[in-house]
């Protein structure tokens, strides 16, 4: 009975052993049952949706302007002031090569105009016609102003007295007239009166002659406007008037 129990144990292991070997020979042939017995199905694959022609993309408009030409190009449907061209050449006019260049956002301008007036009308003008969608950059330069010419001073004006006489001489305020102008549009200009007188006689009389009628150019630049302050007086000079006596009866005037 005991033999009969260790026979039965034997073949049990054997038995066992045979199995375990089976199957790990299944495992590593692959032959055993697969993993989709077990699993749960899978749904369907979807289709794949149909995939649209792309249309290709529409360039931007863009456009350069001119006094004398118009250039645009781009998607122009929505551009409202396209038909008002020629108004915007009307305007690039005003200048020197001024042009209008951008998009249907933004516009540059530039060139050069005589003042910063115009520069300011043109720019005002330009966002009136391409209306407040777009912006406007006004980069028009003004030309530098040329320097005002410098005025030389007036030439010296001579006045000339009769023989032994201090009154003035008719056309006095006509010759005086432009040392007036001048010494009244230049603060800092003062004027300088020299009298002259010949040489014969006594040279003291002389020279107070010569002084006197210094004094009476002097009240005559008074009268028109000139402060007594800006008026220099010189001593009184001899001159030798050679053939014509006139040049040593006479006053001079100047600025300085």
């Amino acid at each position: 009975m005991q033999n009969n129990q260790s026979s039965c144990n034997r073949w049990g292991w054997i038995v066992a052993l045979i199995l375990a070997l089976i199957l790990l020979w299944m495992l590593l042939t692959g032959h055993g049952p697969s993993s989709a017995c077990c699993s749960a199905p899978t749904e369907a694959a979807a289709p794949a949706e149909a995939v649209m022609p792309v249309s290709p993309e529409t360039e931007a408009f863009e456009f350069t302007a001119t006094a004398n030409d118009f250039n645009g190009s781009g998607d122009d449907a929505k551009i409202s002031w396209l038909n008002k061209a020629d108004a915007l050449r009307t305007l690039l006019s005003g200048g020197d090569a001024l042009q209008a260049k951008g998009d249907a956002k933004n516009v540059a301008l530039t060139g050069t105009v005589d003042s910063d007036a115009i520069k300011q009308k043109i720019g005002t003008e330009a966002q009136a016609f391409f209306g407040s969608a777009v912006a406007v950059d006004n980069q028009i330069l003004v030309k530098a102003a040329e320097p005002a010419a410098v005025m030389p001073p007036p030439a010296a004006a001579k006045l000339y007295f009769d023989t032994g006489k201090t009154a003035l001489p008719g056309e006095a305020d006509a010759t005086l007239a432009p040392i007036v102008e001048w010494l009244k549009s230049h603060d800092t200009a003062k004027a300088v009166l020299s009298g002259y007188h010949d040489s014969r006689g006594n040279k003291a009389v002389n020279e107070e002659l010569a002084y006197n009628r210094a004094k009476a150019v002097q009240a005559a630049l008074i009268t028109a406007g000139i402060d007594v302050m800006r008026i220099e007086m010189r001593k009184p000079e001899s001159v030798d008037g050679g053939g014509d006596l006139a040049e040593a009866r006479r006053v001079e005037v100047s600025v300085e």
